[in-house]
């Protein structure tokens, strides 16, 4: 059986919650960990699964087929916006931006190219 590989950025509170979600889904498999802090590389390192340590570093080496962003805030436009350049369909935790501004570039990009972001 084919699985989908799913990434999960953010290795705090709300990325564990997604990385059980993946688990205890058969058609989905946990792909990588992106979070540059030593406890997301011991979790990865329990999961058997690879740590990057920013999200252009996975991108660049092992493109999964989706990515689950879970990271601060202020930091969901700028990744959303990476994985949609890289083409690869992503899950944006809430609130989706800080700001109204940033939420229109987000929009802006998502009818601009045909890649799947979901909030």
């Amino acid at each position: 059986m084919n699985r989908t590989r799913i990434a999960v950025v953010g290795a705090g509170l709300i990325g564990r919650a997604h990385i059980q979600a993946i688990q205890s889904i058969d058609t989905l498999t946990l792909h990588a960990l992106v979070d540059p802090t030593p406890a997301a590389q011991n979790l990865a390192t329990q999961l058997g699964v690879p740590c990057h340590a920013s999200l252009q570093e996975l991108l660049l080496k092992d493109r999964p087929d989706g990515v689950i962003v879970a990271t601060p805030n202020d930091m969901h436009v700028p990744q959303a916006l990476a994985c949609i350049e890289a083409g690869v369909p992503c899950l944006v935790e809430k609130p989706v931006a800080t700001t109204v501004a940033e939420a229109q570039q987000l929009v802006d990009a998502v009818q601009q190219h045909p890649v799947p972001v979901l909030v």
